[in-house]
């Protein structure tokens, strides 16, 4: 994986069966690469920002990369700080100047205060919400994924099965065929990657000999591409990776 590449991906400069092998690359990773991803994003939004991408380049860059207000975010900092760097440093003030600007500046500091009050508040309140039982969702759109080898040397093809939003329901149920049946006594678990490196480990909502299902609420999806991993854990307490990845696209 090179840096060349990553950006590429970035600017969907790659053909689409390149960019699904570089995603299934990472995705076959136990560790996702997101140190390489992000330091090639911030080197890509640097030459964005100090205009030394190429006229094309710099298209992409605004028709696909600057899709989210995320990314918006980081280049307006990333333009400010090159302005605060570029610029030349001002005479150093002297007591009485600096008095003065503190006595100016108090409205905004009490202003960013009061923010930091604020922002502290809402975190609480998101930590103390995300940890109350939540009602379970009533009605389920049903996606039905089979596993795909991970032996390159086969060139199997990863066809993704593609679900729209709104989802019009409350959560995605889906199932996951086994690619052989279920020891027993054996149990499964479920870890969730999208295409930028957030992952999760989804509950079980039902397992059976030959497929395990589990259930993603419908807020949690957004549009992206997305590889689920499983699991199993032996009636001895030994845990084994099922062979293959599921795939499949939220549009």
């Amino acid at each position: 994986m090179t840096d060349e590449r990553i950006t590429a991906y970035l600017l969907q400069e790659l053909p689409e069966g390149a960019a699904e092998q570089f995603e299934e690359q990472c995705f076959a990773q136990p560790e996702w690469p997101a140190g390489e991803l992000e330091s090639a994003e911030n080197d890509l939004i640097e030459a964005y920002v100090r205009k030394e991408l190429s006229p094309e380049r710099q298209q992409r860059f605004e028709k696909y990369y600057l899709t989210t207000t995320a990314r918006e975010d980081r280049v307006l900092l990333a333009r400010s700080f090159m302005r605060v760097a570029c610029s030349a440093d001002p005479p150093k003030p002297n007591w009485l100047e600096r008095l003065r600007n503190l006595w100016n500046a108090r409205p905004l500091i009490l202003k960013y205060a009061s923010v930091g009050m604020v922002v502290l508040m809402l975190g609480v309140g998101l930590l103390i919400w995300s940890r109350m039982p939540h009602s379970a969702p009533k009605t389920f759109a049903n996606l039905n994924l089979t596993a795909v080898s991970e032996d390159r040397s086969q060139g199997v093809s990863t066809a993704r099965q593609k679900i729209k939003l709104p989802l019009g329901a409350d959560a995605l149920r889906v199932s996951l065929t086994l690619p052989e049946p279920t020891p027993k006594g054996a149990s499964y678990s479920v870890q969730w990657k999208n295409s930028k490196g957030s992952s999760k480990t989804l509950e079980i909502e039902s397992q059976d000999a030959s497929s395990v299902n589990v259930v993603i609420p419908a807020d949690e999806l957004v549009p992206g591409r997305y590889a689920l991993k499983l699991l199993r854990k032996n009636q001895d307490g030994t845990e084994d990776r099922v062979n293959g990845n599921y795939f499949f696209d939220v549009e």
